[in-house]
């Protein structure tokens, strides 16, 4: 179903337009004034934007140059009861493809809109056309091992179909970045990207985000909300933590997968949609399967294809170039003069087993230029939590001494949770899956000791 959004501040002519397009099958949302029509681009992706040149709040052409400053996809008509060839020219200059003069007839606007639609659908094919010569892009993904090798490899066969992908891999490996790739690489890179962490909210919360809901469905729901399925129409989706879902969620996924439809919370319209789902977990759902935590036939659905990012410490010759990657950026971001690393420094990188990946060695090279004092990273810049250990050491390997007058064992264990949330860029849960612990103790222990970051939104998670 194609979306029209129609801008347009007399409620007469904007309701008969919207009737008369829906009566063709397509989806319509409408618009009063400038003002809400912004809101609704910020909302939803649209194919074509129908708005009026003159409206309160904000202006026809102000809205259509932030319709194609969100997405340059859609198409605009401007409607006007002022017609002049400076105003149709200001109306070209903005992206409108076309240009009617009030009073039309309702059959010519929908044989304008017609054709509008035509030519957005002519220019993705030439895009997709283009695309399929360029050489796939690969940014911010950074390694030249083996093993990475092989990812890339993967990402180009795969990323031009529509087929579900499945991103494995343990917390901090860049599954995310893996996920960018798929898309930019894809017939539906001019589309939306949409993310979202599945670990991140309650279930009711969750179901809301992922699907939407009309006004009323809940305590609390003043207005309908587009969620993230809706938003990625025509592009990709990604699902990170995919394993946490509940069962009553994954049901929902499944649905969407087969049928490409669902409903939003609270309403009984069905939203059709074209999404590619592209998911990641850092969970062994077969086994997940087996407790009976994860649908068996949904994991047949996201598993089409499925990709594995090492862990660091399995592709040690990619240690020193995401180093150098790293340092690169965070001397421009933190206006350091550093420019790169020195042999001790390289050397001490690659003892480190790497226990948080690549999120643990950009958060060590970004403290690293932030210590530095010379041109170039030294150890001494590095906190490494000893000789390069990590947490695939054994215990014993620690070789704790204690002193004749004995130690604080609460102090000692603050000390190692504040130290387990550096390596892992101060994720909590990553932090108790480092310590062995539940993230329910993790969370009791970050309470008992008053420990706060100022990444930590208001300090919520500890309060």
């Amino acid at each position: 179903m194609k979306k029209i959004l129609v801008a347009e501040d007399e409620q007469t002519l904007r309701e008969g337009i919207a009737t008369a397009f829906r009566e063709r099958g397509w989806e319509v949302v409408e618009a009063a004034d400038g003002q809400a029509a912004m809101a609704r681009l910020e909302e939803a992706v649209f194919d074509v934007l129908v708005t009026d040149y003159q409206m309160p709040e904000r202006n026809g052409l102000e809205v259509l140059k932030r319709c194609k400053m969100i997405n340059d996809g859609t198409v605009g008509v401007v409607m006007t009861a002022y017609g002049t060839v400076e105003s149709a020219v200001d109306a070209m200059k903005a992206g409108a493809y076309d240009y009617v003069l009030k009073p039309f007839d309702l059959e010519e606007m929908e044989i304008k809109v017609e054709r509008a639609l035509e030519h957005r659908r002519l220019l993705a094919r030439i895009e997709a056309y283009d695309r399929s010569a360029i050489v796939p892009r690969f940014e911010n993904i950074v390694g030249d091992s083996p093993q990475m090798k092989e990812v890339f490899r993967t990402i180009e066969k795969v990323s031009r179909s529509n087929a579900t992908v499945l991103i494995l891999g343990e917390t901090g490996v860049g599954k995310e970045l893996v996920a960018e790739a798929l898309h930019r690489n894809s017939s539906r890179s001019e589309r939306p990207f949409v993310k979202m962490n599945c670990a991140a909210l309650h279930e009711s919360l969750l179901e809301s985000e992922l699907f939407g809901h009309e006004r009323g469905a809940f305590t609390g729901a003043d207005r309908q909300r587009i969620g993230r399925f809706e938003l990625a129409n025509d592009g990709t989706l990604f699902l990170d933590e995919i394993g946490n879902m509940t069962a009553s969620t994954q049901a929902k996924v499944l649905r969407i997968l087969q049928e490409r439809e669902f409903e939003r919370l609270g309403g009984n319209r069905t939203v059709k949609v074209d999404v590619r789902l592209v998911a990641a977990t850092n969970k062994n759902l077969e086994d997940a399967i087996s407790r009976g935590e994860f649908r068996e036939d949904l994991y047949y659905r996201l598993n089409v294809v499925n990709i594995h990012v090492p862990p660091l410490r399995e592709r040690k010759e990619d240690i020193v170039p995401l180093a150098t990657h790293f340092t690169d950026h965070y001397a421009k971001e933190l206006k350091k003069e550093v420019r790169g690393l020195d042999p001790g420094a390289v050397r001490a990188l690659k003892r480190h087993t790497w226990p948080g990946n690549i999120r643990e060695l950009e958060n060590t090279i970004e403290r690293a230029v932030l210590m530095a004092e010379g041109r170039y990273i030294i150890e001494d810049d590095f906190s490494l939590g000893g000789a390069g250990k990590g947490a695939g050491d054994n215990v014993a390997s620690l070789n704790l001494r204690l002193p004749p007058t004995g130690i604080d064992l609460e102090e000692l264990e603050r000390q190692a949770i504040l130290e387990a949330l550096r390596i892992s860029n101060w994720v909590q849960k990553d932090a108790a899956k480092f310590l062995g612990i539940s993230s329910r103790v993790m969370n009791y222990k970050v309470a008992k000791y008053e420990i706060k970051n100022p990444r930590w939104s208001k300090n919520k998670l500890v309060s």
